[in-house]
C-alpha cells in the first residue's frame, strides 16, 4: 500500500511540476511577450513566479521524499545503499547514478533561479535573461530526469 501511495504522489508531483514549466514556457511566457508595457510583463512574470515557486517546491519536496520510498519498497535498495559499488556495477545502478545527478542539478538550479535571480529579475535585463535561461535549462533537466526514470523502470542501461 506504502509503494502505490509513494507511486501516485511521486508522478502526479512530476506531472504537475514539469506539466507547469511547459505551460510557463509555452503559454504563459508567449502570452506574456505580446504586451506593450514592460512593466505589466514584469509585473505578471513576478505573480506568476511566486505562486508557481510555492506550488513547484512542494512538488519538488514531494519528488525528493516518495523517490526514496519507491527506491526501498519496489527495488529493495536502501537510502544508504544508493552510493554503493555494488548498486552502480549494475546498469540499473549507472542509470539511477545518472537521474540523481540530473535531480541534484536541478534542486540546486531551481534554488538558484526560485529564490535569487527570479526575484531579482526585474532589476536588470541581465538578470532577466539569465532567469529566462535557468528555467528553461530546469526544465530539459527535468525531462532529462523522465528519461532516466523510463531507462530505471526498464531495468537500466
Amino acid at each position: 500500500m506504502l509503494l502505490k501511495f509513494a507511486l501516485f504522489f511521486h508522478i502526479m508531483s512530476a506531472v504537475f511540476w514539469i506539466g507547469g514549466m511547459l505551460f510557463l514556457t509555452l503559454v504563459i511566457v508567449p502570452f506574456i511577450q505580446t504586451m506593450p508595457d514592460p512593466a505589466t510583463k514584469s509585473k505578471i512574470y513576478q505573480t506568476v513566479g511566486r505562486k508557481y515557486r510555492t506550488l513547484g517546491w512542494i512538488a519538488i519536496i514531494t519528488l525528493l521524499i516518495t523517490g526514496p520510498v519507491i527506491l526501498y519498497t519496489l527495488y529493495g535498495i536502501a537510502p544508504s545503499e544508493i552510493f554503493s559499488a555494488k548498486i552502480h556495477a549494475t546498469g540499473f545502478g549507472r542509470a539511477l547514478a545518472w537521474k540523481l545527478a540530473f535531480v541534484t542539478l536541478l534542486v540546486i538550479s531551481s534554488l538558484v533561479h526560485d529564490f535569487y535571480i527570479g526575484p531579482k529579475a526585474k532589476e536588470s535585463p541581465r538578470l532577466s535573461r539569465m532567469a529566462r535561461i535557468f528555467g528553461r535549462s530546469n526544465l530539459l533537466v527535468a525531462l532529462v530526469i523522465v528519461v532516466f526514470a523510463v531507462i530505471l523502470r526498464s531495468g537500466g542501461f
